[in-house]
């Protein structure tokens, strides 16, 4: 009897609307803020800030091709060349993603993401990747498919690496180098950029992604605004 068990080939690499009449903050602007993470002189994967003051700012990306304990430098548009320190990180064994928060103290009073709700978007969905401009000119558009890897894959195989297990699903353009780069929705991020995979029965491959949703889990997780320093 044939298995129907799926094999999965990996390859590594809420907000509430305002009240009548108020005004909708400012969108910011995405591109200049995403952020090249620096080791040995290049640029090897991408993130965003997650929150700034006068002590700096913390930014997050994906740890899977990182290590949590190494030093990276940040390069960010606008801003100087800067070390960072590692802050926190999330694991998928631990809290169900794979991110590390590090931090850039002169780095102080610059623009953060604004996070969208992940469990809001629907197949068919169009989102816009912010590559670094060192891996891809320009953005790259996403068709979402499904918030949970595992469920849209319909399979029972319990020996896929954990740290792909909830990722969101779209159909689109990846590449070495785009981790931690945002999945973005009128200027709202609602996913950080994991890699590829290609399920066997599927077809092409997928973009997936560490949703938004798991970003928040995470932060509250490790109460992470217990970290942040007083303005």
């Amino acid at each position: 009897m044939r298995s129907a068990l799926v094999v999965l080939v990996v390859i590594i690499v809420a907000t509430l609307p305002p009240p009548a009449g108020a005004q909708s903050p400012p969108v910011p602007t995405l591109a200049p803020m995403v952020i090249g993470v620096v080791s040995g002189g290049q640029v090897i994967a991408g993130g965003v800030p997650l929150s700034s003051g006068s002590w700096g700012t913390d930014y997050i990306t994906v740890s899977h091709a990182l290590s949590v304990g190494a030093t990276y430098a940040i390069l960010r548009s606008g801003a100087p060349f800067g070390e960072s320190t590692p802050v926190v990180a999330c694991s998928s064994a631990a809290h169900g993603i794979d991110v590390l928060i590090l931090r850039v103290k002169s780095h102080a009073k610059l623009p953060v993401v604004l996070w969208g709700d992940s469990d809001q978007l629907k197949a068919g969905d169009e989102l816009t990747l912010y590559p670094r401009r060192e891996f891809h000119p320009e953005a790259v558009k996403v068709r979402f498919v499904h918030g949970n890897l595992l469920t849209w894959a319909g399979s029972r195989v319990q020996s896929w690496p954990r740290q792909w297990h909830n990722v969101m699903v779209g159909e689109g353009y990846s590449s070495p180098g785009f981790s931690g780069s945002p999945w973005t929705i009128d200027g709202k991020v609602f996913g950080l950029h994991k890699g590829w995979v290609q399920p066997a029965d599927r077809g092409p491959r997928y973009a997936v992604a560490e949703t938004a949703t798991r970003v928040r889990q995470c932060l509250g997780q490790v109460q992470y605004d217990a970290l942040v320093p007083p303005d």
